[in-house]
C-alpha cells in the first residue's frame, strides 16, 4: 500500500461525516468542529483527488457520481474500522448475551446475582431481541442463547434444557378461581419459518376457559400475578415466581412439552475465558432446575 498516496484521514472523516449526514453543518457538530472547517477539508480532498464529491447549492449539498461511489467505500471502512475499534477496547471480562426479551426478563436477569457471586471479575451485558441475531456476522455478541428445536447431535450450540407449559396461579388467589370458565392467559407469538406456536389448544377444552392471549410470556406472568386469571406459562420463565411462592402450578391440569434453549458461543469468544465460564454456569444452572 502506498500510505503517501492516500488523502488526508481529517479530510475523509470530514467528507464520510458529511456524506453520512447530506450537510456540512450537521457533519461539523458530529465532529465537533466549524461547518467551515469542513468545507475546507473537503475542498481539500477534492483538489487532492482532481475531482467534485458534492454539488453544492444555496442551502443543500448533494453528492456526484464520484462522491457516491467514495462515500460508499469510506463509510464502510470507518464503520469497520469502529467495529475494530470497539473490540480492542472492550474489557476482556465483559461478555454480551443475546437472547429473547422474556428470557432476560424472568430468567436471566433475576440469576445474574448468583452468577457475581461466583464470577465477581466478570460483567454480562443482556442483548435482548426477539429477532434473530446471526453472531457470524457480528462481533459485538458473545453468547446467543437460542429457543426452540432441540439442537442436533452435530450441531455447535449447547443443549441447556427443554421447557414444559403449565397451568399457574397466584398464590394469593389459589381458592378465587372457578373450576370452569377461568380465565386463561397463554402466549401467542408472530410465528417465523423456524419457530411455530406450542399447539397447546390440544390439551385443553376451550370451551372450559375464557382465553386471552399475549404476544410475549411476561405479559402472561404479569396478568397472572395479578390474580386476573391463571396462566399456560414455561416452568423454566415461571421458576423465578414459584421459587418466592408467588406462583403455584395447578397440577390439576395437563402439562404441555414446549421447547428447548441451547447456548452458542461465537468464534471471537471461543477462546474468552470470561464467556466459557459464563457458558458452563448457564448449563448447570438451567439444567439443574429443570430437574428439581
Amino acid at each position: 500500500m502506498q500510505f503517501r498516496q492516500l488523502p488526508s484521514l481529517n479530510n475523509l472523516k470530514a467528507f464520510a461525516a458529511a456524506a453520512q449526514y447530506g450537510s456540512f453543518k450537521q457533519a461539523a457538530e458530529a465532529l465537533n468542529v466549524t461547518p467551515t472547517a469542513i468545507s475546507h477539508q473537503i475542498k481539500n480532498l477534492e483538489d487532492h483527488l482532481g475531482v467534485t464529491l458534492f454539488e453544492r447549492k444555496v442551502r443543500a449539498i448533494t453528492l456526484t457520481e464520484e462522491g457516491e461511489k467514495l462515500a460508499k467505500t469510506a463509510l464502510s471502512i470507518f464503520a469497520q474500522l469502529h467495529s475494530t475499534l470497539s473490540e480492542l477496547t472492550t474489557p476482556n471480562n465483559l461478555v454480551r448475551v443475546s437472547c429473547c426479551t422474556s428470557f432476560a426478563t424472568l430468567w436471566l436477569a433475576p440469576r445474574l446475582p448468583e452468577f457475581y457471586q461466583q464470577h465477581p471479575n466478570i460483567q454480562i451485558e443482556i442483548c435482548a431481541n426477539d429477532q434473530l441475531i446471526d453472531i457470524t456476522q457480528t462481533r459485538q455478541i458473545d453468547v446467543a442463547i437460542r429457543y426452540g428445536n432441540r439442537p442436533c447431535a452435530e450441531s455447535d450450540e449447547i443443549y441447556l434444557a427443554t421447557e414444559y407449559l403449565q397451568v399457574y396461579c397466584a398464590a394469593n388467589a389459589v381458592n378465587t378461581h372457578s373450576q370452569t370458565n377461568q380465565t386463561l392467559f397463554v402466549t401467542q407469538w408472530q410465528e417465523t419459518p423456524g419457530l411455530a406456536n406450542i399447539p397447546w389448544q390440544a390439551h385443553f377444552n376451550k370451551n372450559d376457559f375464557k382465553i386471552t392471549s399475549f404476544t410475549q410470556e411476561h405479559y402472561v406472568l404479569q396478568a397472572t400475578l395479578a390474580g386476573q386469571g391463571i396462566g399456560l406459562l414455561s416452568n423454566i420463565l415461571s421458576s423465578t415466581t414459584v421459587q418466592q411462592h408467588w406462583l403455584l402450578p395447578m397440577e390439576n391440569l395437563p402439562k404441555v412439552t414446549g421447547y428447548s434453549y441451547s447456548l452458542r458461543l461465537s468464534r471471537h469468544a471461543k477462546n474468552n475465558h470470561a464467556a466459557r465460564y459464563f457458558s458452563e454456569w448457564m448449563k448447570k444452572a438451567m439444567q439443574s432446575e429443570s430437574t428439581s
